[in-house]
């Protein structure tokens, strides 16, 4: 008996992260701009944590792009457990 999982569970689960960092990011944001904190220090802080997410996103998606997502990753199989002679148990 063999368990495998497809590729694209990996994937969702990467999208579910990315909806949870955008979240956190827009709450961010709208609390500089509620708090009316535009500084010097907030925007340089804002604009490179924008500028690395989006580099971040672009390297992740050029890396994914030839990925086949139908590939399945092998969890669990019961012949790691079987000795020479057969099953241990």
């Amino acid at each position: 008996m063999s368990v495998a999982i497809p590729l694209y569970i990996f994937l969702f689960i990467y999208f579910v992260f990315l909806a949870v960092f955008l979240s956190f990011s827009l709450i961010n944001f709208y609390h500089v701009i509620i708090t009316a904190s535009f500084t010097l220090v907030s925007f340089t802080m804002s604009f490179f944590i924008l500028a690395i997410t989006i580099l971040t996103l672009y390297l992740t998606a050029s890396l994914l792009s030839g990925v086949d997502w139908q590939t399945t990753v092998l969890v669990f199989d019961s012949s790691w457990f079987s000795g020479p002679s057969g099953p241990s148990f």
